[in-house]
């Protein structure tokens, strides 16, 4: 059921299994992407994503050193194994680094400009070889980072339980890794590069960041508790509505107190997070 609802899916969105942004034949003799990856994106960042705002200028980006040399590191995924990859931590700063980096090598060979929903079959579209099996962009955020759960618009688990990319799937998610995805948006985290040797770290500080940046935003007067749409789309995923709130309170530093506070949402800016 869950395959050919998935087959269907991708027929309606024009979606094809032969839409990779690393198609080339595996290149042997490069070094393994795991080990990589982290210095690769944190050079891409560097070089063109401005810290305050996480805009990215695209054009510098398309330019730089940095982004050859990762698309040069991609001809290295067919031939990776889930043992290249190391141990958990290891695994989900891997899958956040190659997301993020997904998503960016998507942004500049789609043109995408406008809204990231302008091509609504986006993140099914996006993908790479990894393995020998074909990752897109919703594959690592639903199928391998949050333990194979469905999108929040779709009724199924990402993998079937048939499916091989299921071996690659995280155990026990973190939600905090909804805090370091950044999917083009400008309503999402601010984009940065993630280590399995100082994961828990990076994760609690980016979700510092988050919730005391645009992710919450608290109005003492009403007594209201603005939230991203991120916290409302995988409430599940942080436990239900009780359980997400005492993580937003254990990390909010703002002013007055939220305890008791009503919540509403806060539109969410699908604009590009271009510069």
């Amino acid at each position: 059921m869950i395959g050919v609802a998935n087959w269907v899916a991708n027929r309606f969105l024009g979606v094809g299994p032969g839409d990779l942004l690393n198609p080339e034949p595996a290149q042997t003799g490069l070094e393994n992407p795991a080990r990589n990856l982290r210095e690769i994106a944190n050079e891409m960042r560097v070089q063109a994503i401005a810290p305050d705002t996480g805009e990215v200028n695209y054009s510098k980006l398309v330019e730089s050193q940095s982004y050859a040399r990762f698309k040069t590191m991609t001809r290295a995924l067919p031939s990776c194994t889930k043992e290249d990859l190391g141990n958990r931590d290891q695994q989900i700063a891997f899958w956040i680094n190659l997301y993020n980096a997904l998503i960016l090598h998507g942004v500049i060979h789609y043109n995408i400009s406008g809204s990231m929903l302008r091509d609504i079959g986006f993140f099914r579209r996006v993908a790479y070889d990894v393995g020998g099996m074909r990752f897109s962009a919703d594959d690592i955020e639903h199928g391998v980072l949050r333990g194979n759960r469905r999108h929040p618009y779709f009724p199924f688990p990402q993998f079937a339980m048939n499916d091989p990319r299921l071996m690659m799937s995280i155990e026990h998610p973190d939600p905090r890794i909804h805090f370091a995805l950044v999917c083009g948006a400008r309503s999402c985290p601010p984009i940065s590069s993630y280590g399995g040797e100082d994961l828990e770290q990076q994760l609690d500080k980016a979700a510092a960041t988050f919730i005391n940046g645009i992710g919450v935003r608290h109005d003492p007067d009403e007594r209201t508790l603005y939230l991203s749409r991120i916290f409302k789309w995988y409430a599940g995923d942080f436990g239900g509505t009780e359980d997400t709130l005492r993580l937003v309170e254990s990390y909010y530093d703002g002013p007055g107190d939220i305890k008791g506070a009503r919540v509403r949402y806060l539109p969410y800016d699908w604009s590009v997070n271009a510069a």
